[in-house]
């Protein structure tokens, strides 16, 4: 079975009828007719039974489609890839970033990008942190946008910026002063953590583990800091994150302590070692090191 009966099979499948497998195809129906009996008798057996005037997929036809289903998409992502390519006069990037950059950090960058940039192609993924290090390495993404990169054989990191943990609380809740807490402040109230995926889960894992002697009040385990702020707006608790994920967004509903003392995080651009970056590659990483300082200076930060 090739390709051509991969096609008219498909189209016939889906429409439900040679007619509507041509216009589809914008061939004739005659063309379509002959190609399909063709495949069928490649095949030696029936794809369609003609019943009523109308074709009905046989038993072995319907489960040839559920295998020739995938081709088929893969066949149209290709058709998208190469029509992008064609249009593409400079050329393409391929970004990831984890999710606590992708409401505001992420998304300035890339609007900064495509403006100063419009002949090339951006294309963008929001991953964990250990999802976006294996992307890199499997030549999947070009460049990557997490906290704390982990020293891996292969990659290279460029560090742009820093942020810090802090907690964060429902408006309404009494903490326990006006100022920074530590972390022993908060061994009384109920605790959104985060699981031990990702490197700040780690972190902040041992920190609250040595601040209550490994006795934390935690009933929700989260795997992003954006799901712990969401439900910490709803009450569930109170929660320990990282300030750029705080404050991006809305924060109406919460009030953002800083910690003493500070627990630092870096923000790293990570890239393959040893690779020649093009040059539209070294402008987007400008564009990331320029988002992170303003969103640093919103905050009346100290840019690193």
């Amino acid at each position: 079975m090739n390709l051509r009966h991969i096609e008219v099979f498909h189209a016939v499948f889906v429409t439900g009828s040679v007619s509507g497998g041509a216009r589809a195809l914008n061939v004739s129906q005659p063309s379509v007719s002959k190609v399909l009996k063709h495949a069928e008798d490649q095949l030696g057996f029936k794809l369609f039974d003609r019943i009523s005037g109308r074709l009905i997929p046989t038993e072995k036809g319907i489960k040839l489609f559920d295998e020739v289903q995938p081709l088929v998409d893969q066949l149209n992502e290709l058709s998208r890839f190469t029509a992008n390519l064609k249009h593409t006069k400079s050329g393409h990037l391929r970004f990831a970033m984890t999710p606590a950059f992708g409401l505001e950090i992420g998304p300035v960058a890339l609007a900064r990008f495509v403006k100063n940039n419009p002949d090339i192609t951006i294309e963008t993924e929001t991953l964990h942190a250990h999802q976006v290090v294996k992307a890199l390495l499997d030549n999947q993404i070009d460049t990557g946008l997490v906290f704390d990169a982990p020293a891996f054989p292969g990659i290279q990191k460029l560090q742009i910026g820093q942020t810090e943990f802090v907690c964060i609380a429902p408006e309404g809740l009494s903490l326990p002063s006006n100022g920074p807490l530590k972390i022993s402040d908060l061994r009384a109230y109920p605790l959104v953590t985060l699981n031990q995926k990702s490197v700040l889960g780690k972190v902040l894992s041992l920190k609250l583990e040595d601040a209550f002697d490994s006795k934390i009040n935690s009933n929700i385990v989260v795997e992003t800091y954006h799901l712990a702020k969401r439900l910490v707006k709803q009450n569930a608790g109170i929660a320990i994150i990282d300030s750029i994920t705080a404050f991006s967004g809305d924060i109406s509903g919460l009030q953002i302590r800083a910690l003493t003392p500070g627990i630092k995080i870096n923000v790293d651009i990570i890239m393959r070692l040893n690779e020649p970056q093009a040059k539209h590659q070294s402008l987007f990483n400008a564009e990331l090191r320029s988002a992170m300082r303003q969103f640093r200076e919103k905050l009346n930060l100290t840019s690193t």
